[in-house]
Parts: C-alpha cells; sequence; structure tokens
C-alpha cells in the first residue's frame, strides 16, 4: 500500500465525517430491519459490558478517534483523555472534544508519535484500515505508549460484517471500494486480521493481549503491557 493510498483513505474519512454515524446507529442504508440491529446493538453491548469490567483508568489515550462512537464511554474511565485522529472533520462530531479533561491531537497516525506514557489506549474500528505490512509497526508504537502494566482495548468488525454493509460496493486484495451518500467511490484499505495473528505480534511487542469474537458482528481485543 502507497502513502498516496493511505492520503485517499484520510480523504475519504473527512468526506464520510457527517453521515459516519448512521453505520454505527444503523440509520438509513445501515438498517437492516428490527431483528438484525437489535444483534448489533446486544453485541455492542456485551463489548462494552467486557470493556467496563476490566476497570481502565488514568491517562487514557484512544487512537484514531473519530465521531466519537467509543469516546463518551472512554472518558467515564479517563483521568485525562488524549483523542487522536487525522480529520479535523471526524473530530467535529466527537462529543467530548470539548470536556475540559479532553486534550486533542490532529495528527496522521501513520507518523504520529507518543509525547507521554499512557495508563490505557484503546483504538476502535483502526486496526482493518492498517496494511498488512504496517500491523507490526503500530502495535510497536502501541507498545510506546502504554506504561508497564498498562491496559489496551481494541474493537473492529468481522469480515462478515464488514463485507456486506451498504456503502461496500467492492473488495480486492487489502482494498475495499466504498460510496458515500452522495455516489462518489473510494477506495480505502481493509484487512481482516486473524485472532492469533492478531495476538502473537501484540506478544511481540510486549503486549498480552486476548482477541475474542461476538457471534456475528465483532472482533475485539483486551489487553495489558508485561514488560
Amino acid at each position: 500500500m502507497t502513502d498516496q493510498q493511505l492520503q485517499d483513505q484520510l480523504k475519504y474519512y473527512k468526506e464520510r465525517a457527517p453521515e459516519y454515524d448512521d453505520w454505527w446507529y444503523r440509520r438509513g442504508t445501515f438498517n437492516q430491519g428490527d431483528e438484525a440491529n437489535q444483534i448489533w446493538f446486544d453485541e455492542i453491548s456485551t463489548i462494552k459490558d467486557a470493556f467496563k469490567a476490566e476497570h481502565f483508568h488514568g491517562d487514557f489515550l484512544e487512537l484514531a478517534a473519530g465521531t466519537g462512537t467509543w469516546s463518551s464511554l472512554f472518558l467515564k474511565e479517563a483521568l485525562i483523555l488524549t483523542i487522536v485522529d487525522g480529520s479535523e472533520e471526524m473530530l467535529s462530531h466527537n462529543p467530548v472534544v470539548s470536556e475540559p479533561n479532553v486534550r486533542t491531537i490532529i495528527a496522521d497516525l501513520f507518523s504520529w508519535s507518543p509525547d507521554q506514557l499512557y495508563d490505557s489506549v484503546a483504538f476502535t474500528f483502526w486496526i482493518s484500515h492498517l496494511p498488512r505490512e504496517r500491523l507490526a509497526s503500530f502495535f510497536t508504537m502501541v507498545s510506546r505508549c502504554l506504561k508497564p502494566g498498562g491496559k489496551m482495548f481494541f474493537i473492529d468488525d468481522r469480515e462478515v460484517a464488514g463485507t456486506r454493509e451498504s456503502h461496500v460496493v467492492g473488495t480486492s486484495g487489502q482494498t475495499m471500494v466504498r460510496k458515500l451518500n452522495n455516489g462518489d467511490h473510494a477506495t480505502i484499505v481493509k484487512n481482516f486480521f486473524g485472532d492469533k495473528e492478531i495476538e502473537q505480534i501484540a506478544a511481540s511487542v510486549g503486549i498480552e493481549l486476548h482477541v475474542h469474537c461476538t457471534p456475528k458482528y465483532f472482533q475485539y481485543g483486551i489487553g495489558s503491557k508485561t514488560v
């Protein structure tokens, strides 16, 4: 994957910012009916319960925070929440950016480096947008963000869910073509990494990570830095 392709992906999310939450809340073309929608929301609740049971705390870093579908939950666990995203347009829809204990950083995560250590790090619906050749370097950066014993969390979509959404036009290799509400098409990075693959890469940089899947829609992981 080239740097230009990654910039095209960022441009897509800048343009998608006003409509992004329709996907999360199952609105408009993403509404799959009451039964399917309820499964979606029930699985999200299961993951939120698993996250809350781990008692994340302290200086909390959220990478690729976007419109904040998880930021409000993270803020409840944080002393200070730092959110990082490459799109100012996405962050303009994030409800926590105006909170006094939130620090906002607009930066390209493919080149950003942390300026401090954190007790907790989370990223949601992000690693599936990493090129395969950059997954290891991303987890190296996450490890550098964490204090010894610090905790990490992630959630992403499973392949069966991520390839059947209404805005997906097609897939090829590491890429997916999506359409916006205005009819424009864009090519983004979309990879679905195996549970063990993610656990092994995390372990190689000192993070003991346990990855799980909900029955239909989501993959998520909870872990901590061991060294």
